[in-house]
């Protein structure tokens, strides 16, 4: 028995560093796009969230109780960071971290801090957290006890963000294709896990915190059962953008259409007539040339070409200013300009997200 007891902690601990080093290996990878420097900045988040939780659950060394109360603010951000990460994955939503959530961690950054400043009782007695159901708590002084009710609301955040993801992705589990059935169900059911395990975190916060442990030992699961599964099908990631593509072209636009034919007359209309160098290209104008409209023209892009109007243009002007930026010194602005771009900083987004450095970083490197 104290055998299984020490495996189970064991495997506890070893979830947070775990964590740490996907951390790592999103922030070291070859590509240096931002979803990578994001999902780095999460999973951090992530383990010394994960770290905390284990600091006042588990109650590993002396002085556990001031770790697990100052990394709060980092067990207040993972769910934010997650959710916005999980809606980025299975939704196709842009990765955006708006203002309102960076002045909340901010203000309970400073709030968690502020606590051996403005409290002359900054003492374990007060410091360490316990479950809000615990007589203990209504002792707490009313500065103590708002840090435990930040505490807890990170995992209502948690919980009431993956049951929104739950109830907006049901189509995973019915994907019509059935050669990607068995890979969409399995991500749905990773996340009806995480779902869980957030509300085990949430009962342990209330109830006693060996359901915490339960939820770290959870997160561990779930999380490598995520990792092994991009490894044995490398397409893991992929079925969420595949199975939105299926579920928003179910009923499809271009029935009747001479793809084949449409998509010769579109190259011709790019490599010999170079019409990705007009600035003011959009895809209505594009359609009505080919004699569509710009519904069937995004249709036939994302589902033969697996790309938007805006990435296909960007890959004619971005090979174009290759070409140019090793061919002679003009400024990148000019060059931005020459191929079609309005601005050098839409340029210089568009060109760092398709090769992974900026336009004078590929000077420097190729010419």
């Amino acid at each position: 028995m104290e055998l299984l007891k020490a495996l189970y902690l064991q495997y506890i601990y070893f979830g947070p560093f775990f964590v740490f080093v996907l951390a790592i290996s999103r922030l070291i990878s070859k590509e240096k796009l931002l979803p990578n420097y994001f999902y780095s900045l999460s999973y951090m988040f992530m383990g010394l969230g994960m770290l905390q939780v284990l600091s006042y659950s588990i109650k590993p060394f002396d002085g556990y109780w001031y770790v697990s109360f100052f990394l709060i603010p980092f067990t207040f951000g993972t769910p934010l960071f997650l959710y916005i990460r999980f809606r980025f994955l299975i939704q196709g939503h842009s990765i955006k971290v708006s203002p309102l959530v960076i002045l909340t961690l901010i203000s309970i950054a400073i709030f968690i801090a502020s606590g051996p400043l403005f409290n002359k009782n900054f003492i374990r007695e007060y410091v360490e957290l316990r479950p809000l159901l615990e007589p203990s708590f209504r002792t707490l002084p009313i500065y103590f006890k708002i840090a435990h009710i930040i505490n807890f609301s990170s995992k209502i955040v948690l919980s009431s963000g993956l049951l929104s993801l739950l109830l907006n992705t049901v189509y995973l589990w019915k994907d019509p294709d059935r050669s990607r059935l068995m890979i969409s169900r399995i991500a749905y059911i990773f996340t009806i896990l995480m779902f869980l395990t957030s509300l085990l975190g949430l009962f342990g916060d209330i109830f006693t915190f060996e359901l915490s442990k339960a939820a770290l030992a959870m997160v561990n699961t779930v999380t490598l059962g995520v990792f092994f599964a991009s490894q044995y099908d490398s397409g893991y990631y992929a079925i969420f953008k595949y199975v939105r593509s299926k579920k928003k072209y179910a009923s499809s636009k271009v029935r009747g259409v001479d793809i084949s034919s449409i998509l010769e007359r579109l190259n011709t209309l790019m490599v010999e007539e170079n019409l990705y160098l007009e600035d003011d290209l959009n895809i209505k104008k594009v359609s009505d040339l080919l004699g569509i409209n710009h519904q069937q023209l995004s249709e036939i892009l994302n589902r033969q070409l697996g790309m938007s109007f805006t990435s296909y243009i960007n890959s004619f002007r971005i090979k174009q200013a290759k070409k140019l930026l090793l061919e002679d010194d003009s400024p990148v602005i000019r060059i931005a300009m020459a191929v079609g771009f309005n601005s050098v900083r839409t340029f210089n987004r568009a060109f760092s997200k398709a090769t992974g450095v900026s336009p004078m970083e590929y000077r420097k490197r190729k010419g």
